[in-house]
């Protein structure tokens, strides 16, 4: 059983997981695809292995990936006309990425981090993340 619930959204970013329960503040990265038909929510697919934030940023996007394997990460910022506005072919990672995304030339809105990561062994993973640039 899953309930999504939110009083609004905060300027806090941090996420809490014990015993089944996952708790996250700051934007709410919903788990249905009634409103956008997007089925590939990040923290669905990713857990725990990639941070996005501060979410809502005014300037400085932040990208944090911890992966127990060796394979190749790409990232792609939409926007809400679903036109690329950044790309970023990260090439083979071995454990951990970060990288710091200037968003202070976008105009406000909504926008969608696409990541896509391929792990040397098994199956690739795309995962979509909405970030609110104020």
């Amino acid at each position: 059983m899953n309930i999504e619930w939110s009083i609004g959204e905060s300027v806090s970013i941090a996420n809490f997981i014990a015993s089944g329960y996952s708790l996250n503040t700051g934007v709410l990265q919903p788990m249905t695809s009634i409103v956008t038909a997007i089925n590939e929510y990040g923290p669905a697919v990713f857990g725990t292995q990639i941070t996005i934030g501060p979410n809502p940023t005014s300037n400085l996007l932040h990208i944090k990936a911890r992966f127990n394997q060796v394979g190749s990460l790409s990232l792609q910022l939409i926007d809400a006309k679903s036109a690329i506005v950044f790309t970023q072919d990260a090439g083979t990672i071995f454990n951990s990425y970060d990288k710091d995304i200037l968003m202070e030339n976008y105009p406000s809105g909504i926008f969608y981090m696409k990541v896509y990561f391929k792990p040397s062994t098994g199956s690739a993973k795309t995962g979509i993340y909405k970030i609110i640039k104020l």
